[in-house]
């Protein structure tokens, strides 16, 4: 075999293994993306509803906190956090809820736009969209 034919199989193979990487590499951050599901994330003590919102199909509280009581309470948690799918099961983003009587029109550290107030809850809320 002489040096070049040499050379151009390990340039074609250099070419399938970068190929097959870059899917593999695709395909794992597309995963990623989308994060664990409700499921999972319930099994791990997070804290799962199906809120009564229009096109919001769950959101999951942080492990231990549980959710914002409905109706809301004046002396209730000072912020919670959760993630959001839709009712197809596609993520949405995450939630930053700050309770109403401590949210003094700072800006969401996530966005940098104002929050907005979701009187269901009480709290002012910060949507990051993923």
């Amino acid at each position: 075999m002489t040096s070049t034919s040499r050379n151009l199989r390990r340039a074609v193979g250099l070419l399938c293994l970068t190929g097959a990487l870059v899917v593999a590499g695709l395909t794992a951050a597309s995963g990623l993306a989308q994060g664990p599901s409700p499921a999972q994330l319930a099994e791990h003590g997070w804290t799962c509803v199906v809120p009564p919102v229009p096109g919001i199909g769950m959101a999951c509280f942080n492990p231990g906190l549980g959710r914002p009581p409905i109706p809301p309470v004046a002396d209730g948690r000072p912020s919670y956090t959760a993630l959001l799918w839709t009712p197809a099961g596609d993520f949405l983003g995450h939630s930053h809820l700050i309770r109403a009587d401590l949210y003094a029109g700072q800006p969401c550290p996530q966005t940098g736009g104002l929050y907005f107030l979701n009187p269901r809850l009480g709290y002012y809320e910060c949507l990051r969209a993923h």
